[in-house]
C-alpha cells in the first residue's frame, strides 16, 4: 500500500499529522524541560568545559519525537525522531565538553570554537534524524524520502522566518523556563516544522509511487 506506507492517506492528512505531532512534541518538550531545569538539571550530563546542552537537546528530542509519531504512528519511528535528535546534539557535546576546553570554562562568555562546534552538533541532530525519518517513511524511495523530508523542514523553517519578518512583535514569546505554559514562538516553530515534513514525506513518497510505476 504504497501512499499508506508511511500512513498518510493524503496531503491534507500529512499536513495535519505533522501539525499535531509538532504541537504535542512541542508542548511536551517544553514541559519536560522546564521540569528538568527545576530538578537543577541545566548541566546535565555536560563536562566542565563549553556551554550546557541537555535542554536543547531533551527539547528536540521530544519534538522530533512528536513529529515522528504523528506522521508514521509507529514507535520505531518515534524511537528513531526522538532518540536520534536527543542523542545527535547530547553525545558530541557530552564528549567535547570533557575534552575541548577552546578558551571557555562553565559560566564564561562563549568562543567561536564553542560557537561552531554548537551548530555542528544541532545541525547533527536536527538534519540527521530529518532525513533518517524521511527515509524510514519513505521504504520504496528512500533516498526520495530522506530529501522531501529536508525539503519540508526547510521550508518550515523558511515560512516561520517569513512570519516574524512580517510580525517581529511575535519573536518575543520565547521561552521563559520559570513558567510551564509554551511560549508561541516555540508552538509555532513545531507547528511549521512539522507540516513541512509532513508534506515533504507525502510528496516524496507520492513521487516515488509514480516512478515505480511507471
Amino acid at each position: 500500500m504504497s501512499s499508506e506506507e508511511p500512513g498518510i492517506p493524503n496531503l491534507p492528512a500529512a499536513l495535519l499529522r505533522g501539525l499535531a505531532g509538532g504541537f504535542v512534541g512541542a508542548v511536551l518538550g517544553h514541559l519536560c524541560v522546564t521540569w528538568c531545569l527545576r530538578a537543577g538539571g541545566e548541566s546535565w550530563l555536560k563536562g566542565p568545559y563549553g556551554p550546557h546542552f541537555f535542554d536543547i537537546s531533551l527539547y528536540l528530542g521530544l519534538l522530533y519525537g512528536g513529529i515522528a509519531a504523528g506522521l508514521s504512528l509507529r514507535p520505531a519511528a518515534t524511537l528513531v525522531g526522538a532518540l536520534g535528535a536527543f542523542l545527535g546534539i547530547a553525545l558530541p557535546m557530552a564528549v567535547l565538553t570533557r575534552i575541548a576546553p577552546w578558551g571557555m570554562e562553565t559560566g564564561a562568555p562563549p568562543t567561536l570554537a564553542w560557537y561552531w562546534a554548537v551548530l555542528a552538533a544541532h545541525s547533527l541532530g536536527t538534519w540527521g534524524t530529518t532525513l533518517a525519518l524521511g527515509a524510514l517513511l519513505c521504504p520504496r524511495r528512500r533516498w526520495l524520502g530522506a530529501l522531501g523530508a529536508a525539503l519540508g523542514s526547510f521550508a518550515g523553517y523558511l515560512a516561520l522566518e517569513l512570519f516574524l519578518r512580517v510580525v517581529p512583535s511575535y519573536a518575543q514569546g520565547r521561552w521563559n523556563p520559570r513558567s510551564f505554559m509554551p511560549s508561541p514562538l516555540d508552538l509555532l516553530t513545531g507547528l511549521l516544522i512539522g507540516a513541512g515534513l509532513g508534506a515533504g514525506v507525502f510528496l516524496a513518497g507520492n513521487l516515488g509511487r509514480k516512478t515505480s510505476d511507471a
